[in-house]
């Protein structure tokens, strides 16, 4: 199985890159391909399991967008047809509409997803995070956020039956401040401003995931420590008087 990771060169911010590496830890058969912005991405061509892109700064999401624009419509293909994608952080604001900023220089996104980004350079928004992701079966989840954006839908638009939100939150905010609905799953298309590294705080989540994508081994690798770890964190989180935002 082979995993691309998109522009590594400039999407590394929060260690998010190491959510790959955790993964080719719990299965060592895993072949990680690095794009960069010069380059087709490989997946348009066939033979990558998981698209992998993390957050980037400000200027990076420009190159990000200015790189991918050519295969735009390559890309809602691939998507329609299942590629699975992983965007971490602030990756997904280079799908949606356009990225509004303060000063009024928005900037267009791919439109892939229908969503917008609000920019506010002067309030960084830091939290905590605990909730759960499944339907039926829920596992919990723990992360933090860090972003000066707050995501919306477009008009017109929301989640629905194809627009799913991919966790939902206990403690902490959603897509946006005051919903509890975070992320988006389209497809096989996963979003989330959730940091941490994802995979490597959320071994029940990783182990699931795995499972989706197809991997020779789903356990997650230091089982044993990664769990300890997590529902520490899981119980830390609950803590009614523990402050969630920074």
């Amino acid at each position: 199985m082979k995993i691309e990771v998109l522009y590594s060169e400039i999407c590394y911010l929060y260690a998010d890159l190491q959510n790959i590496e955790y993964l080719k830890r719990c299965d060592p058969s895993i072949e990680i391909v690095e794009t960069d912005l010069h380059t087709r991405p490989r997946f348009l061509d066939g033979g990558i399991r998981l698209v992998y892109m993390g957050t980037t700064t400000e200027k990076g999401q420009e190159l990000v967008i200015e790189a991918l624009k050519p295969y735009r419509d390559e890309i809602m293909d691939s998507i329609k047809n299942g590629q699975f994608i992983l965007l971490t952080g602030n990756a997904s604001e280079m799908f949606g509409s356009v990225i509004k900023c303060e000063d009024g220089n928005d900037i267009e996104g791919l439109k892939i997803l229908p969503t917008y980004a609000v920019r506010d350079m002067m309030h960084r928004y830091n939290s905590l995070w605990i909730g759960q992701y499944g339907d039926k079966e829920k596992v919990d989840v723990v992360g933090f956020k860090s972003q000066f954006t707050q995501c919306y839908f477009d008009e017109g638009a929301g989640y629905d039956e194809e627009y799913r939100p991919l966790f939902v939150a206990e403690r902490g905010e959603g897509l946006h401040i005051g919903i509890k609905e975070e992320g988006i799953r389209w497809h096989n298309l996963f979003m989330t401003y959730l940091l941490g590294p994802l995979f490597i705080v959320n071994p029940l989540f990783t182990n699931l995931f795995l499972e989706m994508i197809g991997a020779e081994n789903t356990e997650p690798a230091y089982l044993d420590a990664s769990m300890r770890s997590f529902l520490k964190r899981c119980k830390e989180f609950r803590e009614p008087e523990r402050g969630f935002t920074y």
